[in-house]
């Protein structure tokens, strides 16, 4: 469900900055076990709220970067996929002929 809705976040973002000129930051509002509401709150209303996750809420075998955990897939499961970057093989240049 988490990977779902930070791709729904993502998609909410992209849709308020294109579509609507609208800058801000994407919140989750749970309206039910298994349901949510996207909002686009301005950044006035978060700025200086950050809350950090409790070191106790971090399993002593997770690596961490900074303040932020890197979370394992003991914790998301085995069934992710992995970044790749794709290649194409290379194209040699045309070039126009001039009349």
């Amino acid at each position: 469900m988490d990977q779902h809705e930070a791709r729904e976040v993502g998609e909410k973002a992209a849709q308020y900055a294109i579509w609507h000129n609208l800058d801000g930051s994407i919140t989750i509002q749970r309206t039910g076990d298994y349901s949510v509401d996207y909002r686009l709150v301005p950044l006035q209303e978060l700025a200086g709220k950050t809350r950090h996750m409790p070191d106790e809420f971090i399993n002593a075998g997770a690596q961490r970067l900074g303040r932020v955990p890197v979370l394992l897939p003991t914790l998301l499961g085995s069934g992710l996929q992995s970044a790749q970057r794709l290649r194409a093989p290379r194209v040699s240049k045309i070039l126009a002929k001039s009349e």
